[in-house]
């Protein structure tokens, strides 16, 4: 389930790359987020490093061979992860997708996504904090 602490926000960013690392230094100079890796093997564990983790966001490369889709229709469908948002960078056209779940859990599968375009380190970090 995510945080409930408003004071910090946890983020848990899934990969293993120089992008996932560069992006986990931006959001953590000069800022109060905690910021966790995790590796994506399958879906059980990736289900367990986000029990485990607690974030109030998780943060996805658009690049991987993950399947987004079915990766949101999984987060979404899960009552306990209400008000969960999940951000996935698009690194093609510094695109950021930014998904919510309500706060309650109504319906499966319904969530808002909205766009935005990053240019700087701090409208990335404002983006995550919401």
């Amino acid at each position: 389930m995510p945080h409930s602490d408003l004071s910090t926000q946890r983020i848990l960013i899934f990969g293993a790359s120089i992008f996932e690392e560069g992006v986990a230094y931006l959001l953590t100079i000069g800022t109060d987020l905690q910021v966790a890796y995790a590796k994506y093997t399958d879906e059980l564990a990736f289900l367990d490093d986000i029990v485990q983790n607690r974030p109030n966001v998780i943060l996805l490369n658009e690049s991987t061979l993950l399947d987004l889709a079915r990766i949101l229709n999984m987060l979404f469908s899960i009552p306990s992860l209400a008000g969960l948002r999940v951000i996935i960078i698009r690194l093609s056209d510094n695109m950021i997708d930014v998904y919510e779940m309500p706060k309650q859990a109504v319906a499966r599968n319904e969530y808002e996504r909205q766009q935005f375009i990053v240019t700087k380190p701090d409208e990335l970090v404002a983006i995550v904090r919401g």
